[in-house]
C-alpha cells in the first residue's frame, strides 16, 4: 500500500476491521490497495471521484453514488489523481447488518430465545448505487465529520444501526426492482437483473464521453431491444434518462467544488452549455451558475 499524502483517519482509534463498527476518512492524490477482503462496508467519495476494482469490474464512485461491498469480498484501488480525492467509508462489525435484517423479518420471540443466532448475508446489495437524495451518503458523511475531532459521539452505535436500516431499505427496493424484471422464472429474473446492474454500473463509469445504446447493451450481454425494454421497466426510466441524471449529479458536485460552468459541462460529457444549463435547471430548480455561487 502506497503512503497517502495525508494519514488516513480511522475512528475509533485502534479499532479492528470486522470486529468493530468504524469510519475510515482519508484525502489523497495517490493511494493503492490490493486485494483487500474486509467486512461489509460502504464506500463514498466526498470530493473528486475514484474507482474500486471488484471481481473484474471497475466501479467508479463520485459524490452522488456509493459502493457496497459484502463481507470477505476482495477489492483493489489504485488512485493517482491530479487533485486530492476525499473518501469516507463505513465498515460494519461482522454480522451487524445481517442480524438487523434477520430481526426485522422474524418475531421478537426468536430474538429473546437466541439473540446471537447466525444470520444470512444480504444478496444483491453489493453493487454500485446512485443516491441523488443522499439518504445513505448524507449519513456516512455526517458520521465522518462528527468523528473528525476523535471524540466519540454519544449516538455512534445508534448511527450505525440507522445506517444498517438504510441498507435494509435499499435491499427491499432492489427486491422490488427484481420483481419488475420481465421474465417468468425466478432464476431468469435474477440473471437478467444481474446483467442490467452491470450495464447500470457501466453508465456510471463512462459518463464523461459518448455512450451508445449498443455499447451499454453489450456490457449487459443483451440485445438492444431486450436491454432497453428491461432497463426501462426495472428503473422506470430509459438508459439515456438514467445517464443524464448521473451526469447532472456529477456536474452538481463539480460546481460545488469550485469548477466553472464550462468545466463542469465538458467534464460530464455535454457538448452544449445551453442544453446542459436547461437540463440542470430542470433537475435542480436553479441554473448551474447559481449552484457555484452558493458553494
Amino acid at each position: 500500500m502506497r503512503a497517502a499524502e495525508r494519514p488516513q483517519f480511522l475512528f475509533p482509534t485502534g479499532a479492528r476491521f470486522g470486529e468493530d463498527n468504524l469510519i475510515l476518512h482519508a484525502q489523497s492524490r495517490r493511494h493503492a490497495v490490493a486485494d483487500f477482503a474486509g467486512p461489509l462496508s460502504i464506500k463514498t467519495v466526498t470530493r473528486g471521484l475514484t474507482s474500486w476494482r471488484v471481481g473484474g469490474r471497475e466501479l467508479v464512485v463520485d459524490p452522488s453514488s456509493f459502493l457496497v461491498l459484502n463481507d470477505g469480498e476482495k477489492y483493489s484501488m489504485d488512485l493517482d489523481a491530479p487533485r486530492p480525492v476525499e473518501t469516507a467509508c463505513a465498515f460494519f462489525r461482522r454480522g451487524f447488518v445481517e442480524s438487523c435484517a434477520q430481526d426485522a423479518v422474524t418475531p421478537l420471540e426468536a430474538s429473546l430465545e437466541d439473540p446471537g443466532r447466525p444470520a444470512a448475508p444480504l444478496p444483491w446489495v453489493s453493487r454500485l448505487h446512485s443516491d441523488p437524495e443522499g439518504a445513505i451518503l448524507g449519513r456516512v458523511r455526517t458520521m465522518a465529520r462528527r468523528c473528525a475531532a476523535a471524540l466519540q459521539p454519544s449516538s455512534y452505535e445508534e448511527d450505525f444501526l440507522l445506517l444498517s436500516e438504510s441498507l435494509l431499505r435499499l435491499y427491499r427496493e432492489m427486491r422490488s426492482r427484481i420483481a419488475r424484471v420481465p421474465a417468468l422464472k425466478a432464476s431468469t429474473r435474477e440473471e437478467l437483473f444481474r446483467r442490467l446492474e452491470t450495464a447500470r454500473e457501466y453508465l456510471h463509469g463512462n459518463f464523461e464521453g459518448p455512450v451508445s445504446l449498443d455499447a451499454t447493451a453489450r456490457a449487459a450481454c443483451l440485445s438492444r431491444y431486450h436491454f432497453h425494454r428491461a432497463f426501462t421497466r426495472v428503473h422506470r426510466k430509459t438508459p439515456h434518462a438514467y445517464l443524464t441524471e448521473v451526469r447532472l449529479a456529477r456536474a452538481h458536485a463539480l460546481l460545488r467544488s469550485g469548477r466553472t460552468v464550462i468545466e463542469a459541462c465538458t467534464e460530464v460529457g455535454f457538448t452544449s452549455t445551453s442544453s446542459f444549463s436547461l437540463l440542470f435547471r430542470g433537475a435542480y430548480g436553479a441554473p448551474p451558475s447559481a449552484i457555484r455561487k452558493i458553494r
